[in-house]
């Protein structure tokens, strides 16, 4: 007597996972986590700490005058509040960036990297750039990595 229900399990999850919405979603998501993880282990092979680390170096020394508000850092970063406090003091510990106030309104926390960070940016960017040579542009054609960048500056935008 159990068979009609357990049937008609299969049948919603059939139902559910069979959504063609999941190849998209699936493969974006594991495109993004298999190639982070290649550029993770060449750059930071520390771990996650030493990858937020460099996420937020990169971001940091990309961004015109090199300062970013916390908030600003979060969204960058995809991560939360908390997570990015405690990866802000990791960083401030290590002597890689500082936190003072915005000039304008004293609310506003800024995040600058120390000359020392900015050394550490040099040093991890390149290796990035090494690495995202490797797993995106030598996989990929100039036309789709032109195509794929707006396509997902849009997804991103539309999420944050």
């Amino acid at each position: 007597m159990d068979e009609p229900a357990e049937d008609a399990t299969v049948d919603a999850m059939g139902e559910l996972f069979g959504d063609p919405r999941w190849e998209a979603y699936g493969i974006l998501r594991e495109a993004y986590l298999a190639v982070t993880r290649r550029i993770d282990v060449e750059v930071s092979p520390g771990g996650d700490v030493e990858a937020s680390i460099s996420d937020l170096l990169f971001r940091l020394a990309r961004t015109p005058g090199h300062s970013l508000r916390t908030v600003d850092i979060t969204r960058a970063l995809a991560t939360s509040t908390t997570r990015t406090t405690r990866l802000l003091d990791a960083a401030e510990k290590r002597g890689l960036v500082t936190r003072g106030a915005h000039p304008t309104d004293r609310r506003v926390t800024l995040v600058t990297p120390t000359p020392e960070g900015l050394e550490e940016a040099r040093e991890r960017g390149g290796m990035a750039l090494a690495s995202t040579q490797r797993n995106i542009h030598d996989v990929l054609t100039a036309e789709e990595i032109s195509a794929m960048i707006p396509i997902l500056r849009k997804i991103r935008d539309a999420n944050q």
